[in-house]
């Protein structure tokens, strides 16, 4: 009875060994899973009661990006400032890097970004009879990072990054999922 006993100590000792391996596994690579994550949300609009779906990310500095259509089927991308305190400088657009490739810092065709305060939108191009061709928007969900570099109002230049893991499956859940992408 005494081995018995032994053997299912032995036995209690490895199992615990083996969880608390997969519960370190687990924490360790947890920060690397929650930041970059994109989630789809919703943004009620002003002045009526329509709702927008969203393709969100924040990275660990508080700075957000978001992919969505408007009414019109435009697809565009919103970069927010992560304070109410620091503000874009006026009439300079944030710049975009995407990868190693892809630098921009207009809309589609060249339009200039939206800017506000705390935030740039770009339109990244239109829908026709479920196309859009955009080359923007093809590096932003085929992508892996995306880089924004931009001066506040006090003259400080700032760079703060994305992951794109997860942005074409967020994306496409918000503009459309039959929509055909050209580059």
């Amino acid at each position: 009875m005494n081995i018995k006993l032994i053997h299912m100590k032995e036995y209690n000792i490895k199992k615990g060994s083996y969880l608390q391996i997969s519960i370190l596994l687990v924490l360790l690579f947890s920060p690397s899973i929650s930041m970059g994550q994109w989630h789809i949300i919703s943004h009620e609009n002003l002045g009526s009661e329509e709702k927008t779906k969203v393709a969100y990310t924040e990275n660990k500095n508080g700075y957000s990006l978001e992919i969505y259509k408007d009414s019109v089927g435009s697809v565009r991308a919103r970069f927010t400032l992560n304070s109410k305190l620091n503000l874009f400088s006026e009439n300079i657009c944030p710049t975009y890097q995407v990868d190693l490739t892809l630098i921009k810092n207009t809309s589609f065709n060249d339009a200039p970004c939206i800017s506000k305060s705390n935030w740039s939108e770009f339109i990244l191009g239109y829908i026709t009879n479920k196309n859009i061709t955009s080359l923007s928007l093809d590096a932003l969900l085929n992508g892996n990072v995306v880089v924004f570099r931009f001066v506040l109002d006090n003259g400080n230049y700032k760079e703060t990054s994305f992951s794109l893991t997860g942005s074409k499956r967020a994306a496409l859940n918000v503009i459309g999922k039959d929509i055909k992408i050209n580059p």
